[in-house]
């Protein structure tokens, strides 16, 4: 599955998820594009146990219903908890595969760092709202805090009997998740199996090819997101090499250095015009890659068919 381009700043306390819900190739907007084919074999279960085949929002959503849970174990138990405000959720898969959106945008990463930098607060990210609440607390209630938080440490090889309100948070919000990894526990093999079929290594050497004749040498898209980020964090840390956030203050407010937006400006010119050379490449043998994608898939259901069976009737 594709790998999401980095969120800054977000710290969410519990652990997320990542839904294996197979990349779409597209490369018109949604606007124009005409209705395509009928979801992947184990996207489709997917998409019946989730109850919606929006995965970001769904993703984005169970995050913050981790996080309210954890905020009301710990307020049942008497104390504060403070999640950040989140950001708003990234580029759709949709917009990550329009052109319209490329040809703007690139990937969203630039975009999506300038965003999250517009919306620091700057205060906040200075102060742990937590640890001051923690300052206040006797000895005795903070003993009681951080046992209610994190609960009692297991045994080396065994299971927490009290993974705190962190532990249980997260395993209430993803249980429609933790279900599907206990009864498919091998759902990661697919990614294996289909990067190693014969079709799919061949129209993968001809997206190179393609690739190589714009300039780019990339052995597979996520290279040319991974490139993105190291070199914007690279131009953002030659600035500065503490790794404070680039901002400076005027007019009343923080605002990104002057020095480093000129960086930025280089850096999504490049990513735009890679983003657009991978949908264009994508396009060429996009055919092919669906068609492994499909014939792995569901070899796989197949193969699995009483386990997902049994995974729907626990949904429904």
């Amino acid at each position: 599955s594709r790998r999401r381009h980095t969120r800054y700043g977000t710290v969410t306390g519990v652990q997320t998820c990542a839904l294996p819900i197979s990349p779409t190739v597209a490369t018109a907007d949604a606007a124009n594009a005409t209705p395509g084919p009928a979801p992947l074999p184990l996207d489709a279960v997917l998409i019946e146990v989730l109850g919606t085949d929006d995965i970001d929002r769904h993703r984005w959503d169970l995050e913050r219903d981790a996080e309210q849970r954890l905020i009301d174990c710990m307020a049942a138990a008497g104390f504060e908890f403070i999640v950040p405000e989140p950001l708003p959720p990234g580029p759709s898969e949709a917009e990550l595969t329009s052109r319209s959106f490329a040809a703007q945008k690139g990937f969203g990463i630039i975009d999506d760092f300038r965003t999250w930098l517009e919306e620091t607060d700057i205060e906040a990210l200075r102060r742990d709202l937590n640890v001051e609440y923690v300052r206040t607390l006797t000895r005795a209630e903070i003993d009681r805090y951080f046992l209610t938080l994190e609960g009692v440490e297991p045994e080396p090889g065994r299971v927490a009997s009290d993974p705190g309100c962190r532990g249980s948070a997260a395993e209430e919000a993803y249980a429609v998740w933790n279900d599907f990894v206990g009864l498919l526990p091998n759902h990661a093999a697919i990614a294996e199996e289909r990067d190693t079929h014969p079709d799919w290594l061949a129209a993968r050497a001809e997206w190179r090819e393609c690739m190589l004749k714009r300039g780019y040498d990339y052995a597979e898209p996520d290279a040319i997101r991974s490139d993105v980020e190291l070199r914007m964090n690279e131009s953002v840390q030659s600035i500065y090499p503490d790794g404070r956030v680039p901002l400076v203050f005027e007019g009343g407010r923080f605002v990104l250095d002057p020095v480093v937006e000129p960086l930025l400006d280089e850096l999504q010119r490049f990513e735009v015009t890679a983003a657009v050379a991978n949908l264009d490449c994508t396009a060429l043998v996009a055919d092919r890659f669906e068609d492994v994608e499909r014939e792995v898939q569901q070899g796989f259901v197949d193969r699995n068919r009483s386990a997902i069976d049994e995974l729907l009737r626990m949904a429904g």
